[in-house]
This record gives structure tokens, C-alpha cells and sequence, in this order.
């Protein structure tokens, strides 16, 4: 079978463009899975911060003076 040069180095721009592209997926997709990872680490803080908060509310709620159903304190 007889190709023609031009179909040939038509052929290889296009498998050189390709491969740029998914040069640039390969980089894009890196940069995503980076700031995934940074998502995920400042997630991971926000939600340490929010128990902590968390445990401090219930302390200061069980330190208040208990309250009956007539809103008068009451003691425990």
C-alpha cells in the first residue's frame, strides 16, 4: 500500500499535538490533585478546630446553673 508523505506528516502533527495535550491533562490533572490534598488538609484543621470548640461549649453549658421547668435555677 502506497501512502502519501503528506498523509504521513499530517499523521505526525497530529500525534504531536496530542501528545501536548495530554502533556497539559498530566500537569492540570497534577495541580488539581494538589490543591484536593490542600482542601483536604485545611478540612481536616477546620474540623480539630470545630470538636475543640465543640468540647469547650459543652463545658461551659455543664459549668452554668441548672435551670427547673419554671426557669428558676435549681441546684444539681
Amino acid at each position: 500500500m502506497i501512502v502519501r508523505k503528506s498523509a504521513v506528516h499530517a499523521a505526525r502533527l497530529e500525534i504531536r499535538r496530542l501528545d501536548r495535550v495530554v502533556a497539559e491533562q498530566g500537569q492540570e490533572l497534577d495541580l488539581r490533585a494538589e490543591a484536593y490534598g490542600r482542601l483536604r488538609r485545611r478540612h481536616m484543621e477546620l474540623e480539630a478546630d470545630y470538636q475543640a470548640l465543640e468540647t469547650q461549649f459543652r463545658q461551659l453549658k455543664l459549668s452554668l446553673p441548672a435551670r427547673d421547668a419554671r426557669g428558676r435555677f435549681s441546684k444539681r
